[in-house]
């Protein structure tokens, strides 16, 4: 009888923290607002998602404030605007210190476990920290495509890890 293997197996993260403190968060989060001010943008900031690489900071403008405008300051920074499903302008800020995203957290996580394909993989997390899993036979073609030291090996080596704790070695045939 085939025993998968153990969780243990994988490195996890040992610091379950965020990067980013709540202090940090707020700190930037009234930079922002007062940098906006000065450019006679005024601004609410609405939600902070905090991921493993960058921190989004969801605007809401004043009533009679262009998100044009908002997007025309946009110099080095990253804006969404608006985001996808709701009226707020996000506007993109890398952290200070990256955090890892460890194989093991992904493979344990409720969205891997809860997934029925047997041909799921972890993809990783998104910019609001969130684990994201995908489903092999929903893509019609992979292309994994990226510079030298981008993480094509280890995204090929995730998809074939997280398979092998998904399904039993005779369906992976």
């Amino acid at each position: 009888k085939y025993v998968f293997p153990p969780l243990n197996l994988l490195s996890r993260d040992k610091k379950k923290s965020g990067g980013t403190s709540n202090a940090e968060l707020k700190n930037t989060a009234s930079q922002l607002q007062q940098t906006l001010a000065n450019f006679g943008v005024k601004v609410k900031i609405t939600d902070v998602s905090c991921g493993p690489t960058v921190t989004r900071y969801e605007l809401s403008p004043e009533q009679g404030v262009k998100v044009s405008k908002i997007v025309s300051l946009a110099d080095d920074i990253r804006i969404e605007a608006p985001i996808p499903g709701k009226s707020a302008v996000g506007i993109e800020v890398p952290n200070k210190e990256t955090t890892g995203v460890m194989l093991g957290d992904l493979i344990a996580s409720p969205e891997f476990k809860q997934n029925p394909s047997p041909i799921s993989f972890a993809v990783g997390k998104d910019i609001a920290g969130k684990v994201v899993v995908a489903n092999i036979a929903k893509m019609p073609h992979v292309l994994i495509a990226g510079a030298t030291g981008s993480g094509k090996s280890v995204c090929i080596n995730s998809i074939i890890m997280s398979i092998l704790y998904k399904a039993h070695p005779d369906d992976v045939k």
